[in-house]
Order: structure tokens, then sequence, then C-alpha cells
């Protein structure tokens, strides 16, 4: 939903926003930035649902399922703010206040995963069951708001008299 306000709502066309690169304008950069952003997510969220039907279909013993499950994500989730990371440089592209959050979301996230990855496969304590999925769904939850907010911001800013807002 994100991406279908950023891209209506933008400064520049849609097609000049993928294939551009932004001008020293601040919304122009931002609008890149958060573009950035919201389509390395979709494409890393689909990526990573068919990677984790993958690991949980494999016939390897449910052990080595563990494992290999927690350290792929939290490998996953640093490839995915290296993928950020280098698009913003490929379009020369100054990262957003928005996109820094979700980046440190994600090193959140990877760290959640690393330390259930000890807890269950290391240690095999299992101590982090009652608030593992509290923690995933919490930063899930931030990041849909980080990439979510400059869009709901720039929608807002269209309500002619804003008795509501």
């Amino acid at each position: 939903m994100a991406l279908v306000a950023l891209i209506c709502f933008a400064k520049q066309p849609a097609k000049e926003m993928l294939a551009g690169r932004p001008t020293s304008d601040l919304r122009e950069q931002v609008e890149h930035s958060l573009l950035i952003v919201a389509v390395i997510s979709f494409s890393f969220h689909f990526i990573g649902r068919i990677s984790s039907d993958a690991i949980i279909g494999a016939s390897i013993d449910k052990d080595t399922k563990l494992k290999l499950y927690y350290f792929f994500f939290a490998f996953y989730e640093l490839v995915y703010v290296a993928a950020i990371l280098k698009w913003h440089q490929y379009k020369n592209c100054m990262m957003a206040k928005y996109a820094r959050y979700v980046c440190y979301l994600s090193a959140v996230m990877a760290t959640i995963l690393l330390t259930r990855y000890v807890d269950r496969a290391v240690f095999e304590t299992n101590i982090l069951d009652s608030v593992y999925g509290f923690l995933v769904a919490g930063v899930n939850v931030l990041t849909m708001l980080a990439i979510g907010a400059y869009p709901a911001y720039r929608l807002f800013r269209l309500i002619p008299d804003k008795k509501w807002v």
C-alpha cells in the first residue's frame, strides 16, 4: 500500500523514480529513498516466504531445519540491509530517516533471530518461546509504520480542511 501511495503522490513520475536518479531536491531524495526501501521490502518479503516454505518443507531432520531456519533468516536480514544500502549508493541517493529506521529495525530482527538460534539450537533451552513471537511481530509492525509514514503524511497533506486530522 505504501508503495502505491508513494508512486501516486511522489513529485516525480514512477518511471523516473524507478529508473532515474534524484536531483538534490530534499523531497526527491526522500521519495527515492523510500521507494528503494519499499521495492526491496516487497521483493524480500516474497522471496523470504518462498525460502521459509522451502526450509520447512525440506526432507531433513527437525534439528537441522531449526538451525537452518534461524541462521538463514538472520543472514537474510543483513542481506536486506546491504541491498538497501547498495541501491542507495547506486542511485547516489541520501538515506531518508525512514529508511534508516527500517535498517535499524532489520538489525534488531537479525539480533532477535540470532538470539533465538542460540536459545534453541546451541543451548537447547527454548527460553525465548514466550516472547519471540511478540518481538518479531513488534519489529514487523514498526517496520510497516516506518515504510508507510511518509506516504501517509503526503496523503494527509492533500486533505483540504484537515478537520479530522
